[in-house]
């Protein structure tokens, strides 16, 4: 999934912390990426069906449900939608799968966070 020519690709980032949300904000906006935010799940929802993102980049625990139930959601609502999930646990959630899909732990690296926006947006994706 790619921004259509021209225009840069949309990030949605989901994190209830608002410092974490402004500094990956930061970081994608230089990078030239159009960034939506939402602080909890129904936010998350709402934002993804107001206007599809290109990816999305999504904390493993938010208020308002679990990372299982935001994936299925998005997952209904957009089949194949590229998803960060970001998390300071060490394994990632039993459903993430498929090649859209990718996990890092908190905090993570910026460089690395671009790196992985970059891969999952082009499709060559894979969690290192």
């Amino acid at each position: 999934m790619t921004a259509p020519e021209g225009s840069p690709a949309s990030v949605l980032i989901a994190d209830d912390d608002a410092l974490v949300r402004g500094v990956l904000r930061l970081a994608l906006s230089r990078a030239g990426y159009t960034v939506t935010e939402a602080r909890d799940a129904a936010e998350v929802v709402e934002a993804a069906t107001a206007h599809t993102p290109d990816l999305v980049v999504l904390d493993i625990n938010m208020p308002g449900g679990t990372v299982h139930d935001t994936l299925g959601t998005l997952r209904d609502l957009t089949p194949g939608l590229p998803v960060l999930v970001l998390s300071g646990e060490s394994q990632p959630p039993d459903d993430l799968t498929g090649p859209a899909s990718d996990f890092a732990r908190k905090p993570i690296d910026l460089d690395d966070l671009l790196a992985r926006v970059q891969r999952l947006i082009s499709g060559s994706v894979g969690p290192r």
